[in-house]
């Protein structure tokens, strides 16, 4: 255990060294990529909502109620208002030629039934192919009918002999919206790419940089394999929490995310994550007979994952494979649960999560381990370094 405990002290300051030497691209690639991410995606969604949506109004009523409908649509932020002349018989073709998400026709008849009591049909065509323009459209000129319901609602009442505050609506939805309550895209999607944006950059660079040093260092430097991984993953581990923490401190600053959690649990939780990718890392690396096999080989593994991590795709409505990949990756245990502890200031499963995310690790750095192994058997039985022979 003592030599064990040497062994390794020795090869973290060996390890310390070489970043700012053998290793300085591949920590200049951990820092960059989550950093590009950050800046790239943070200023897409800086204005944290979407907002002046395209759409049609076709008027054919022409009277005083139309204007005022069409006036209050307008005054939504939502909605950028089209006046189109014309029957709205061709409704779709106009939206498709001129790119708009939806379109409103009031009837010729819209005023007089509105004066009369009687019910008016506003006919809404929504293209919901991009269903977050659609989904906007559609709500922002439901808010506005509903208003209008309101008011016509409150005038026949008065109308009928009943007084002021009794005429008012008789249903009112009351509504308190917690976490993200804006909807901004910042806080739903920002922390998530950052975290996914780790792992890319972390297994990316670190697993064929560990082909490569595994090809110079001779079998001496691998006498005591567990302690020469394990530092590696201790220092390695030490630079992806900078990284992140670089990311996560230019959030707050230019983007201004929520942060309402403890800080300490968040620390912890990205540190399981930052602990199993680097195990999957350094696994990929001790595996791969080339630093182009280290890359490929992970690709399937880790670039589709924040799809599966169901911070973007709940799992309850995940199918039967996608549901169990969900639980095979890292980011599945850490993206909805970091994102719960800055926005909401809790998550009550992080600390199980962090536990299943180590023992990842410690899974991936036994087979790091076994990897390594490997190339040293082959070099006895070969006479030279198996990964040169790979």
């Amino acid at each position: 255990m003592r030599a064990f405990v040497l062994s390794w002290i020795a090869h973290v300051q060996r390890e310390a060294e070489l970043l700012f030497s053998l290793h300085h691209r591949t920590v200049l690639v951990i820092f960059f990529v989550p950093l590009v991410y950050t800046l790239l995606f943070g200023a897409l969604f800086c204005k944290n909502a979407v907002t002046g949506v395209p759409i049609a109004v076709y008027d054919l009523d022409r009277g005083a109620s139309g204007r005022q409908f069409v006036q209050d649509l307008a005054a939504s932020p939502d909605l950028r208002l089209y006046e189109m002349e014309g029957t709205g018989q061709d409704v779709v073709h106009t939206m498709t030629e001129k790119g708009l998400s939806a379109a409103v026709t009031i009837p010729p008849d819209f005023s007089r039934r509105i004066g009369s009591g009687q019910m008016a049909a506003i006919e809404l065509t929504v293209d919901n192919s991009n269903t977050v323009l659609g989904g906007v459209a559609t709500r922002a000129v439901q808010q506005t009918v509903s208003t209008w319901d309101g008011r016509i609602a409150a005038r026949q009442r008065l109308a009928a002999g009943w007084n002021r505050n009794d005429a008012q609506a008789m249903l009112n939805l009351s509504s308190r919206i917690v976490g993200n309550p804006t909807g901004g895209y910042e806080d739903f999607f920002l922390v998530v790419l950052i975290l996914h944006a780790l792992q890319i950059g972390t297994i990316f660079s670190l697993g064929p940089s560990l082909v490569l040093e595994l090809r110079r260092r001779d079998r001496a430097r691998h006498r005591h394999i567990r302690a020469f991984l394990l530092a590696k993953w201790t220092v390695w581990l030490g630079v992806a929490l900078l990284s992140l923490s670089l990311c996560l401190a230019v959030s707050l600053v230019l983007f201004g995310i929520a942060a309402h959690g403890s800080w300490i649990r968040l620390i912890l939780l990205l540190a399981a994550y930052s602990a199993a990718v680097l195990g999957f890392a350094l696994c990929m690396g001790s595996w791969a007979g080339q630093p182009e096999q280290a890359i490929t080989c992970a690709l399937f593994y880790v670039m589709p994952t924040v799809l599966f991590s169901g911070a973007v795709w709940p799992r309850h409505s995940m199918n039967a494979p996608s549901l169990l990949l969900s639980y095979l990756v890292p980011i599945g245990y850490v993206a909805d649960d970091a994102r719960r502890l800055l926005v909401l200031g809790s998550a009550p499963d992080w600390g199980t999560h962090a536990l299943v995310m180590l023992g990842m690790a410690l899974f991936f750095m036994t087979l790091a381990c076994a990897g390594v192994t490997r190339r040293q058997r082959r070099y006895k039985t070969c006479g030279t370094s198996s990964a040169g022979n790979s």
